[in-house]
């Protein structure tokens, strides 16, 4: 009874909203009821989660409860233990306040004002780490204690169970473990038939618990966002689901309606022929295989944010063409591709084991001295000729003849391939690692950047500076926790393909309607997201990093805002999103890109998307690409080795 009127407040409140707005309407509420009514978590590939208020709250708990993206398939069975324990002993060895552990939410002491605020774990624990990493310690040892029990399933990488809800009771803190639906020996109930059992039991959140509860009550529930801070958002949570789950936020302003003509015909199939109107946001994740979508609806009136923008009025396109160098480390391996990756021998076999001896779930790898790694990464290292990748992975044709497409318009394009984490600092990884990271540890990709070169495809080398750089001191060019750069790697980028941009001879007439940005310093903190892929034991010893970015700052004093208008496009994924929609915002390559070159730039990013980011620049339609006259395109070097889909040539309109 609860839920339908629930349902039938939010089919009222879209009743009386604008049509013209980005709430859901009437249609799209009926239409997530239905879904909802047929939900599983297990096998639908369509979730659907009505917002119902701005705080961030809210936003994570529509987006990690009972998700499907997070339903990993196991391999095998799971193993009974001997004995088998009783309800009252499942406390994980203190994790749950010894007495308080109960089968049913009914059983606990939560009134029904507490239970209708759940709060999802993960995201809450993060959200409390950045904030204060020392008061929320004592929940990240709670986790740990959970998720380590495997009852003998020692093998087994994931957890057997985990917390995944908070609740708070005055100043107590009570949460929902869920234990894998093959966990059938437990004296536990799936109480509410989604095919995970659970139990109830409260936590102490330490010597700084009422601090933190407080910190809860008075910012995580209460403190609204703004439409734009809730898109925001879910392109950040995107970003931070993306190396595990194969996530992307789909552009809104393409995906309403959704399905569309891009959605994949066996999904748009499962909805019957019916649409959602005005979707949020939509996502899109292949953890495992198939394709699942996140549909987000907004029910709570928000009024969109909006920033000046510098506007551009875009020229006709002209041509000039830039070649690329760097044949140096070639000759000193006496002119041999095979010679200089034999060199590198024992340092590609030390990672393979490193590989190896990590399950292959784990996407995250321990170097040293803080430095984690991303599997994908050292996977790219060990590759061999790029060229010789079967099924449509080789990277060549599909960036040949997209250079060649634009050319024949009279638009020039920059391939700026960005080195990994694993590049340029090699020695965090391997004690074999060459030193100074010379030769460079993946010589097929400069094999393969000169083969374009020859081809006429202009390219930004980033990795001979950032090697130059790194020897140098100072900052480093990548967070150590992160598969990302760093501000001073984000800078460092957007000089160098300044340089090459401030060569063409259309630059020279733009001088005088040059735009005088300034920086403004700013501090951020941030996980990374490689330690989401390590155990909850291995997380424990990651502290969020602080810090540094310089936020652009136009003349009248706004912070920068890219512009569609103008005629440099900016193609990319990631590594263009990061400290630009997320964290220290503002402060991403287009906009140092943008200071440097003294005009705004039009950014299309989406993530993991580089390979395929084409795709969106040729939705702009014909008359859009036509306005420009230089395409930046960004893609991240591990992308060059069996990136997930193949490298197709797409035709621009």
């Amino acid at each position: 009874m609860a839920e339908h009127q629930h349902w039938k407040r939010l089919l009222c409140l879209a009743a009386m909203l604008s049509a013209g707005s980005v709430l859901a309407d009437e249609g799209d509420l009926a239409l997530a009821k239905s879904l909802q009514d047929s939900y599983n978590r297990c096998t639908s590939r369509i979730m659907v989660r009505v917002i119902p208020r701005a705080d961030r709250a809210a936003l994570d708990y529509a987006a990690y409860d009972r998700n499907p993206l997070f339903h990993y398939p196991l391999t095998g069975p799971l193993t009974a233990p001997a004995v088998v324990p009783a309800l009252n002993e499942l406390d994980f060895d203190g994790a749950l306040v010894r007495g308080s552990v109960r089968d049913r939410l009914s059983d606990t002491p939560l009134i029904a004002q507490e239970v209708a605020r759940p709060l999802a774990w993960r995201p809450l624990v993060k959200y409390l780490s950045e904030w204060d990493y020392d008061a929320a310690r004592p929940l990240l040892v709670i986790e740990s204690r959970v998720s380590r029990q495997k009852w003998h399933n020692e093998d087994l990488v994931r957890p057997v169970q985990q917390i995944c809800t908070a609740y708070l009771h005055g100043d107590q803190i009570w949460v929902k473990v869920e234990f894998r639906p093959e966990v059938s020996w437990l004296p536990v109930h799936d109480e509410d038939a989604d095919g995970y059992p659970e139990l109830y039991g409260r936590i102490d959140p330490g010597p700084d618990g009422a601090r933190v509860v407080a910190h809860l009550r008075n910012d995580y529930l209460r403190k609204r966002l703004t439409a734009k801070e809730i898109e925001t958002y879910f392109f950040e949570l995107a970003s931070d689901w993306y190396q595990s789950l194969r996530t992307e936020t789909l552009e809104p302003e393409t995906t309403r309606p959704w399905p569309n003509a891009d959605t994949e015909p066996e999904i748009a199939k499962l909805l019957g022929g019916k649409r959602f109107a005005r979707p949020f946001i939509v996502m899109r994740g292949r953890p495992y295989g198939e394709v699942i979508y996140n549909v987000f609806l907004l029910a709570d009136h928000l009024a969109a944010s909006t920033e000046a923008a510098v506007m551009w009025s875009a020229r006709r396109p002209g041509s000039y063409f830039v070649g690329n160098s760097g044949q140096s480390e070639l000759q000193r391996s006496r002119g041999s591709w095979k010679a200089w990756y034999d060199l590198l021998a024992g340092f590609r076999a030390d990672v393979r084991r490193q590989l190896d001896a990590r399950p292959a779930e784990l996407k995250g790898l321990i170097g040293k001295d803080g430095f984690l790694f991303f599997r994908g990464d050292l996977e790219y290292l060990l590759s061999g000729d790029l060229r010789d990748q079967p099924d449509g992975r080789d990277p060549y044709p599909a960036i040949v003849d997209f250079s060649r497409q634009l050319k024949a318009r009279n638009i020039a394009m920059l391939l700026v391939v960005i080195p990994t984490k694993a590049e340029v600092f090699p020695e965090k990884l391997s004690d074999r690692a060459p030193v100074g990271a010379k030769p460079y540890v993946a010589p097929y990709c400069r094999k393969l950047l000169g083969e374009l070169a020859e081809a006429g495809v202009q390219i930004v080398d980033l990795l001979p500076t950032f090697i130059q750089q790194r020897e140098a001191g100072g900052e480093l060019l990548y967070m150590p926790q992160d598969t990302h750069w760093t501000n001073r790697g984000v800078r460092l980028a957007a000089h160098l393909i300044a340089q090459r941009v401030q060569q063409y001879p259309w630059y020279a007439g733009l001088q005088a309607k040059r735009v005088k940005y300034t920086v403004k310093h700013v501090t951020c903190t941030r996980l990374g997201d490689i330690c989401d892929m390590l155990t909850d034991q291995e997380k424990l010893a990651y502290r969020p990093m602080k810090l540094e970015a310089q936020q652009v700052v136009a003349p009248d004093g706004t912070l920068y805002a890219d512009d569609p208008d103008s005629p440099v496009v900016m193609l990319g994924d990631s590594f263009t999103g990061v400290f630009h929609f997320e964290d220290c915002k503002h402060a991403g390559l287009s906009a140092h890109l943008a200071k440097e070159l003294g005009l705004p730039i039009d950014l299309i990013m989406a993530q993991g998307s580089g390979p395929r980011i084409r795709t969106r620049f040729a939705r702009r339609g014909h008359d859009a690409i036509e306005a420009k006259r230089l395409v930046i395109w960004t893609v991240v070097a591990r992308d060059l080795y069996k990136y997930w889909a193949p490298w197709e040539v797409i035709r621009l309109p």
